[in-house]
């Protein structure tokens, strides 16, 4: 009866010993693929599933089923300098010199990041010179639009 009450202690002893192990080997293993990001980006997760998950704080990446990209969210300037010959025609025909700045950011929503992701790339929307490149036309269309309707003296 001795032998019989001491084998299921090694028995219950080893089984403790091994689910400890197991949770030991998880938690090495969750620390070691978890990626932070820093205040002003997000952390996009392309797992196997149809949808990509967006974090802003980290998350866990298994780097063979995983792909992670990080993504500056935070405010950028573009700068729009339109002087001498490429200044702005005005209403009354006065060509008028002007230094716009315009600041873009990615909404800190799971759909916008997805949205610019898809859109542009990460790489390219945490890029400031890219997102120049991106806007520039875009914004210099707009200032046009914009001094048409107004005199020199406004």
């Amino acid at each position: 009866m001795i032998f019989g009450v001491s084998d299921n202690i090694i028995m219950i002893a080893a089984a403790i010993a091994l689910v400890a192990l197991i949770l030991v080997g998880l938690a090495v293993i969750i620390a070691k693929f978890y990626r932070k990001v820093d205040q002003g980006q997000a952390l996009i997760i392309n797992k196997m599933t149809a949808e990509p998950e967006v974090t802003f704080t980290g998350g866990v990446v298994y780097p063979i089923i995983h792909r992670a990209e990080v993504m500056d969210i935070s405010v950028k300037r573009i700068d729009i300098d339109r002087r001498g010959k490429n200044g702005l025609i005005c209403q009354d025909c006065l060509r008028a010199d002007i230094n716009v700045n315009f600041f873009v950011r990615v909404n800190p929503s799971r759909e916008n990041v997805l949205e610019v992701a898809q859109t542009i790339g990460c790489k390219r929307a945490s890029d400031p010179a890219s997102l120049e490149e991106l806007f520039t036309a875009k914004f210099s269309e707009a200032l046009k639009t914009a001094g048409k309707k107004f005199d020199f003296s406004d």
